[in-house]
């Protein structure tokens, strides 16, 4: 580093242990560096606008002269990478992070992991330790920084951190007390682009169903939750030779996969029919919706590519079945044919139909074919299209298929239950069939539509980044913007739209105005007719909080029943699904994944590198087998059952399985939650700035459409008298 750094104070450090001041010294050097009032609105950036500036200024004062305590590191094989104590002020790391760390060249995730579990640190030291700076009468603090400040610090820290070499050591593990310690180390360039590629589209989780409530875990990656996503996953491709656009580009395919299933028959309005907002969105408004979704997590690739990265109606497609390997059988015979709304969505599937029946000599639902068919079809269409973007974009959503196959379906379980846990939950009663517990996925429903749906727009809606927006030139609207336009032009009442549109037409004429000015204009517009955006934005967010939360109950009424019990072999999606960390068989399903993809990835690359022997269809196609029919997964399952005999255990247990399935089958009401959670916050947060009447700030927040709207949404939800 380019300073002298004061002596840090350790709290007890173990013989056996990794030790480590890098995150102090890379937050030190911070403190060091930036003026007061620029840490203070980095630190505000990271832990929350509700920590007054004097708490941030102590802790800067208290970083430089070193009376930060810098935690212990433990390492302990839990269900989590790692996770950090705010009670004890410890980090624990999960021994696979070091050993991948030292012996396989993963010290980027490594550092990952460090500087996260750093960042819960530094909120615990700041809320709970620099607290009694403030003054008497303060308005007390949260017990913790809202969102994933871990994600937050771990990101400022990739893009702010500045070595004079670029080999840098992170940290030194020690075995024992007489052993020589060995350095981690990591190329600072690489470390932070896989860092920053890794949080490009960040999203934020509560520590839900931690075995020790008082401990924050470290997730990372895509997805609605911080966990081993679709993402991570492929992260295993890196080793291939694929640039770091050509892997972005493939898992635009992938993400593309998972967003079209906001594009559900239940709530795609046909062409042909009345505008009904909330209840259904046309096509066409649902495919904008994603596509400005996409402008954050891919806007570098849309920014070189232009529209060749445009989410299209053809591009995205609709919600179909086959594309995610979901059951698709229909209970409700007077559910309304979905062609009659858009003919490329999957015709209805009753009971009955022979997509349903278990193949006897496979010992699987024979809707998994389709499934197969379709990833088969991306994977050659990517053959034919080496490194191409739509190549590409194929390649990863042929990928996502493939690891659906283990998170979405009973394979790990079968394969656990094959390698003597009999106990283990199958999640489908006995059938005909060779293996007599028959592989099936689970049928996705209107909850998992809603957490879709609803989180992703509330980031946009109810995000701070765009409080102060101003284009650069006519023409230019932000995210929130761009939303709303979508929104109110789905609004029966087309007077909204018109207010909104008139005022960005006329705001396109002030854009190389003075700012002062800029801001004035706003002002005059604002006070006039155009207020009514405000009310729009209102009644939008109202009527689709009342409409997801109705679909909610009537999904848990009508689905749910335990397969166990009832000899259904059609377990619904939130009972089989272990996309989410709170699975004990999270991490087992993830690995078997990663393995396929790699195995799939290396033949790719060697077909794009003139092998025409290397048959990525082939060895994709031969994952889709039961446990029972296949070998090649028994020596990692019996590994990782070995290692992990507490997961196995709670895989076998109703009582803790039902309690995490009832939480996902409630995750439509907790994005609901959450997304009225966070509009409160974000609106909470406008309101402070709107104490003081008088201010610049304030003026500028009230007057600028989002401001003007956002407070009249206030009012609307009550929370403004």
């Amino acid at each position: 580093m380019a300073f002298q750094l004061a002596t840090p104070r350790f709290l007890d450090q173990p013989e056996t242990a990794v030790r480590s001041t890098f995150a102090l010294d890379l937050l030190t050097q911070v403190a060091a560096t930036l003026s007061a009032d620029d840490f203070a609105k980095q630190m505000a950036r990271i832990f929350g606008q509700d920590i007054p500036e004097s708490v941030y200024r102590a802790l800067q004062d208290r970083l430089i002269a070193g009376e930060i305590d810098n935690p212990v590191i433990l390492i302990e094989d839990g269900d989590y990478l790692a996770d950090y104590s705010n009670r004890e002020k410890v980090i624990r790391i999960h021994s696979e992070v070091i050993h991948n760390a030292l012996e396989n060249g993963q010290g980027a995730d490594f550092l990952d992991v460090l500087l996260h579990e750093f960042g819960h640190h530094i909120d615990n030291v700041l809320r709970n330790d620099l607290t009694p700076d403030l003054d008497d009468g303060a308005t007390p603090i949260a017990n913790d920084a809202s969102g994933e400040e871990g994600s937050r610090f771990s990101i400022a820290m990739a893009t702010i951190g500045q070595f004079d070499t670029e080999r840098v050591r992170i940290a030194s593990y020690r075995h024992g007390s007489t052993s020589q310690p060995l350095g981690i180390e990591v190329q600072w360039t690489d470390a932070r682009i896989r860092i920053l590629w890794r949080y490009s589209n960040l999203n934020e989780t509560s520590n839900l169903l931690h075995p020790h409530p008082e401990r924050e875990r470290f997730e990372a990656g895509d997805g609605d939750e911080h966990h081993h996503t679709h993402e991570t996953i492929e992260s295993v491709l890196y080793d291939l030779e694929m640039s770091p656009y050509e892997l972005n580009t493939l898992y635009f395919g992938n993400w593309l996969r998972d967003y079209s299933q906001l594009l559900d028959p239940k709530i795609v309005r046909a062409a042909s029919a009345p505008k009904d907002f909330p209840d259904v969105l046309s096509r066409d408004a649902l495919t904008r919706i994603v596509d400005v979704l996409s402008l954050k997590r891919f806007g570098d690739i849309r920014q070189a590519g232009g529209d060749l990265y445009r989410v299209t109606p053809d591009v995205l497609g609709v919600y179909r079945p086959s594309e995610h390997i979901d059951n698709p059988r229909v209970v409700d015979r007077n559910t309304p044919d979905p062609k009659s709304r858009d003919q490329d969505f999957e015709p209805l599937v009753f009971d009955g139909d022979p997509l349903l029946q278990i193949d006897y000599a496979t010992s699987m639902k024979r809707y998994i074919g389709r499934s197969v068919d379709f990833m088969a079809r991306e994977l050659r269409f990517a053959m034919e299209h080496p490194r191409k973007p739509w190549g590409l974009r194929a390649f990863g959503s042929a990928l996502h298929v493939l690891e659906d196959f283990f998170a979405h379906s009973n394979f790990v379980e079968l394969a656990l239950i094959k390698n003597g846990h009999s106990e283990v939950l199958p999640w489908t009663s006995p059938a005909e069939c060779e293996a007599r517990l028959p592989l099936v996925t689970g049928m996705f429903g209107a909850t998992d539509v809603l957490a879709s749906v609803a989180g992703p727009m509330g980031k946009i809606l109810f995000s701070l980044d765009d409080l102060t927006y101003r284009p650069i030139k006519p023409g230019d609207r932000s995210p929130r913007e761009q939303m709303l336009l979508i929104l109110l032009e789905e609004h029966e009442n087309p007077s909204y739209l018109a207010h909104f549109q008139a005022f960005l037409n006329a705001r396109d004429g002030w854009v190389g105005l003075p700012f002062a000015e800029f801001v004035q204009r706003s002002a005059a517009y604002l006070t006039g007719p155009a207020s009514v955006l405000g009310n729009a934005l209102g009644i939008v967010m109202q009527g689709v909080l009342t409409r997801f939360g109705e679909n909610i109950k009537d999904w848990q009424t009508r689905y749910g029943e335990d397969p166990h019990d009832n000899g259904s072999t059609d377990p619904t999606h939130s009972q089989l699904a272990k996309d989410h960390a709170e699975h004990p068989l999270h991490l087992l399903a993830s690995q078997l994944a990663s393995e396929a993809v790699r195995a799939v990835g290396a033949a790719m690359v060697r077909h794009w590198n003139g092998d025409t022997r290397a048959d990525p269809v082939a060895i994709a196609t031969a994952y889709f087998k039961h446990p029972y029919n296949s070998e090649w997964q028994d020596a990692p399952v019996a590994d990782w059952a070995a290692k992990n005999t507490e997961n196995v255990r709670r895989a076998t247990s109703k009582f803790e399985l039902r309690a995490i399935h009832e939480q996902l089958a409630d995750t439509g009401q907790a994005t609901l939650d959450r997304l009225a959670k966070d509009g409160a916050a974000y609106l909470n947060f406008m309101r402070g700035e709107f104490q003081d009447k008088d201010s610049p700030l304030w003026v500028l927040l009230k007057l600028t459409p989002a401001g003007s709207a956002l407070y009249a949404l206030y009012q609307a939800l009550g929370i403004i008298k």
